[in-house]
């Protein structure tokens, strides 16, 4: 199996990729193709292509425009570049299998980038009466993943209100520190045997008998 070097860089992990090189296309129809389905969602880019293929529908053309019609629908020029487109929707089919693969959901997948490159040229050694001439080579990159769903305004206004709601702040468990057992107070008894000491009253001095016999 040939390597296909994608330049369209992304993370492998959320995107599914598919190519080819070396296609026997032309290569200015490819780079329209690859811009007018870029972005669109694989099933329906598959769905439209398909009907160019019966050439219900035409693939818009905004470069290379010289000398092309313009088509019903408001489009302008307009081609059906029925060889191309074939080898598209192969490609596609091709990278939304690599994307089921993954695990990811078909109806939700986008076409990430598309990419026509010119490859090298070789000589076509035809007929001499149709003319020697170098052939077209065109090597493509397809990308895709899957689309983010958008919440409606019910669901955006729920997930707000739950941000909202404060947070139960965790009372912080402090160690209950063990209480004393208060000791009972020993209450010492009182012998009730024992006098009660009573105070002293100061003695009275007696004046002297002489003086009160001398004053008779």
């Amino acid at each position: 199996m040939v390597k296909i070097n994608h330049p369209h860089p992304a993370n492998e992990e959320r995107v599914a990729r598919s190519g080819a090189t070396n296609m026997r296309i032309s290569t200015k129809n490819s780079v329209e193709i690859s811009r007018f389905i870029k972005g669109l969602a694989v099933d329906r880019a598959i769905e439209y292509l398909e009907d160019v293929v019966i050439k219900k529908k035409a693939v818009p053309f905004k470069r290379f425009i010289k000398d092309q019609a313009h088509r019903k629908g408001g489009m302008g020029p307009g081609r059906y570049p029925v060889n191309a487109v074939i080898e598209f929707i192969k490609l596609l089919k091709n990278v939304k299998n690599n994307a089921e693969q993954k695990g990811f959901e078909a109806e939700r997948l986008v076409v990430d980038n598309a990419q026509a490159n010119l490859c090298g040229s070789s000589f076509h050694r035809g007929a001499r009466s149709f003319g020697r001439r170098y052939s077209k080579s065109t090597n493509i990159s397809i990308t895709v993943k899957e689309k983010k769903v958008k919440k409606s305004a019910a669901e955006k206004a729920k997930t707000a209100a739950v941000e909202k709601k404060p947070k139960a702040v965790e009372t912080k468990k402090t160690a209950e520190k063990p209480v004393a057992e208060k000791k009972p107070k020993v209450v010492e008894a009182k012998d009730k045997t024992e006098p009660k000491k009573t105070a002293e009253k100061p003695k009275t001095v007696k004046a002297p008998a002489k003086k009160a016999e001398a004053k008779k």
